[in-house]
């Protein structure tokens, strides 16, 4: 399996929320009183459980961990960045909650199998698991195994982690798996997945006009590759306890990856600095939509679901994304 995820969290359950013969283990309030029942903040409730969170050293990554932290998750932080995750797990510590960083490169297959067998090994279940990492990455980034690491970080990270928690994850049921889309692959009209998976060496000729076409495309076909394989697993787990959705927060302010963008300077400037500063939303409400998918009751059994900014929406995908065709056509390329 190829794969590239940058960051991620896992979010796990609380040690002191397990243990007292209840699956609604009572908490304590600062003045000493007990009350029965999960933990509820503006509707929401989570009981312990456990999960992943992709993504965890973005902004938004972080203040959704935090959130659910204070909703008694036990948190596993995971990145390739020793002092940046080691800081990232503080403020989840603040909260009184667990957090524990685990140095990965999520864009190398290995170090995913080894992500997943540490994830295993801790015998709590894994109840929510939550695909955020994204961005561009330089045209010419190639994986160990030479795919393209963009589509990698973007997609098959997400699909080999997934594939090798899902037996937890069944065993775990209830769960949700919640994976960060973008419109921007209602850009597409065609899906070329094998010039990703073979990509070849990038010409050094190529100007930024060459440069910035192909990491949108690539960004945008793993966005493509992303909502179709989150339908199919939806698909695939009806009935059983686990539910699947993708989430598209919209422009975050702070870094959104859009900074390696190696296209036109005027093209870089208004993706990174134009756009993000009219319409970009704050961390706060970004990660209020992670923490919403992950824990709203309401959204307990609803699978198979596109939410924008927080709010479902029914024609979120395209066309291209619904063809079977090209949903056995990525599935095939993930699994290869």
């Amino acid at each position: 399996m190829r794969l590239r995820v940058r960051h991620a969290a896992s979010i796990t359950p609380s040690r002191h929320s397990h243990g007292r013969g209840s699956a609604h283990a009572s908490r304590r309030e600062p003045g000493g009183s007990a009350h029965p029942g999960p933990e509820r903040r503006h509707g929401l409730e989570y009981e312990g459980q456990d999960g992943a969170v992709h993504g965890g050293l973005a902004r938004d990554g972080r203040c959704a961990a935090i959130e659910l932290a204070r909703l008694e998750a036990e948190v596993l932080v995971v990145g390739h960045n020793q002092a940046r995750g080691a800081a990232a797990a503080e403020p989840i510590r603040a909260t009184g909650g667990s957090a524990q960083f685990l140095c990965a490169d999520m864009g190398e297959a290995a170090d995913v199998c080894v992500l997943a067998t540490a994830v295993l090994a801790r015998s709590g279940p894994v109840h929510v698991l939550i695909h955020s990492a994204g961005g561009l990455l330089p045209a010419g980034a190639r994986t160990r195994e030479g795919i393209d690491r963009g589509f990698a970080q973007n997609f098959l990270g997400a699909f080999l982690l997934t594939r090798l928690l899902e037996d937890r994850l069944l065993a775990s049921a209830p769960a949700r798996v919640i994976t960060v889309g973008s419109s921007a692959h209602k850009l597409l009209k065609t899906a070329d997945i094998d010039a990703l998976i073979h990509p070849g060496q990038a010409d050094p000729r190529q100007g930024s006009n060459q440069r910035g076409r192909y990491q949108m495309r690539s960004y945008q076909t793993a966005k493509l590759a992303v909502t179709t394989w989150t339908y199919g697993l939806a698909r695939r787990w009806a009935g059983r306890g686990v539910t699947a959705n993708l989430l598209d927060p919209g422009i975050m302010k702070g870094k959104s990856g859009s900074e390696q963008f190696e296209g036109p300077a005027l093209m870089g400037i208004l993706m990174s600095y134009v756009i993000p500063f009219f319409a970009a939303a704050g961390v706060q409400r970004g990660s209020q939509q992670y923490v919403r998918l992950a824990a709203d009751p309401t959204l307990a059994t609803v699978s198979g679901r596109n939410f924008v900014k927080g709010k479902e929406k029914k024609q979120a995908s395209s066309p291209l994304s619904l063809d079977p065709a090209v949903q056995q056509r990525i599935y095939d390329a993930a699994q290869a």
